[in-house]
């Protein structure tokens, strides 16, 4: 009885692992920009506020800024830009390769009011830290019209 059962645990080890190397082959970038014709970057973000301002970091490690646009539309902020590959060159095989290269677009919007007009960028150690002062939120308040 101890054989079956050890048998049955062997193959079902061996299916996960398949079903694992199925999604890693599926998701990975080499796949991703077969299907899209480009790569595909994953860019992280924290967005957070402070009493006095709103903060978005985006993380865009290994990046120039010159590779970077920052943009503001509305409420909303727009990240973008490409991070181009190094080629090792035509003889080398990769066994593994996580980081992601390609164009890539990030749109971020904002919780609260904030002051569009005094937007402000940096982007320092691979982070983009983008600061927005807060402004009181107008919407929803009643206010007296004057009628001339």
């Amino acid at each position: 009885m101890s054989g079956k059962s050890d048998e049955s645990l062997e193959k079902l080890v061996y299916f996960r692992r398949e079903i694992d190397r199925i999604f890693n082959d599926f998701f990975s970038p080499q796949r991703k920009e077969s299907l899209t014709g480009s790569g595909h970057v994953d860019v992280s973000v924290d967005v957070f506020e402070t009493p006095k301002e709103i903060i978005i970091e985006a993380e865009l490690a290994g990046m120039s800024a010159d590779n970077i646009e920052l943009s503001v539309l509305r409420d909303v902020i727009i990240i973008e830009g490409n991070r181009p590959q190094d080629k090792p060159g035509s003889q080398v095989n990769f066994h593994c390769m996580e980081r992601s290269y390609g164009k890539f677009r990030r749109i971020v919007e904002i919780p609260r009011a904030g002051d569009t007009a005094n937007i402000q960028g940096e982007y320092d150690r691979g982070v983009l830290r983008v600061r927005l002062p807060r402004i009181e939120d107008r919407r929803g308040q009643k206010r007296r019209v004057p009628i001339e």
